[in-house]
């Protein structure tokens, strides 16, 4: 993208484990931060067309990251929205998710659905179903993006004209055969200051008898999350 970095220069060359482990950060996460802060330079805009926001301003998707070119130096990314990100429970357990939404921090409002999918230790598929989000809880956007310089984004999923930002989006969402919890989702891009314990992008899921909290595994692959700003 050739929106300028403002956090770190940008970087030429970037191999596929630096896209997963760039910029080790020791600082805590907020538990709770600000609903969401003015849009800086951090925020990367695209031009190209992409998905509608159903009358809120800022929206997600559940995304599968395709790496252009070699994997070990790739010239660009290719977002889809079938990505399946996952965290696993202190058993063995999994949860994966499906999706997309969009939100509104000023009035609180929130839509979004998708698929869910639990399987037990042993892999076997335990439970599956529908999520809904029910509320708006909090959003925390952090600075920084890819930092390589020409590297070309394809297949942006937000509106024309739309920005994608890094950050930690709470949500109160409900499983069909499990009630309701509080799903957190995140996306880290390579050149984001990294909470402590975290690599990449990643979620979690608390409630309705489920607590799946580890994302290690998952913050090492190429499943993730993505947000968008208005488009224009």
């Amino acid at each position: 993208m050739s929106a300028a970095q403002t956090t770190q220069p940008p970087e030429p060359k970037i191999s596929r484990r630096r896209l997963l482990t760039y910029g080790a950060y020791t600082g805590a996460l907020a538990a709770a931060g600000p609903v969401l802060p003015a849009f800086t330079a951090a925020a990367h805009a695209h031009p190209a067309p992409g998905a509608r926001s159903h009358g809120l301003p800022f929206t997600f998707f559940l995304t599968r990251y395709e790496l252009l070119g070699d994997v070990d130096n790739p010239s660009g990314v290719r977002y889809h929205s079938n990505g399946a990100p996952f965290a696993k429970a202190r058993d063995g357990s999994s949860i994966a998710f499906t999706g997309r939404g969009a939100w509104d921090p000023a009035s609180e409002r929130v839509k979004g659905t998708g698929t869910y999918l639990i399987k037990d230790p042993q892999g076997e598929v335990a439970a599956r179903g529908r999520w809904c989000a029910t509320r708006f809880v909090s959003f925390l956007q952090l600075p920084g993006w890819w930092g390589i310089e020409d590297f070309k984004e394809e297949g942006w999923q937000g509106p024309p004209g739309s920005a994608s930002f890094s950050g930690f989006l709470k949500l109160r969402v409900t499983l069909t055969g499990h009630g309701s919890g509080l799903l957190t989702l995140w996306c880290l891009m390579p050149t984001v200051p990294k909470p402590k314990g975290h690599v990449g992008d990643g979620l979690s899921f608390t409630g309705g008898g489920l607590r799946f909290t580890d994302f290690r595994e998952q913050e090492r692959g190429l499943e993730g999350v993505m947000f968008y700003s208005p488009g224009t």
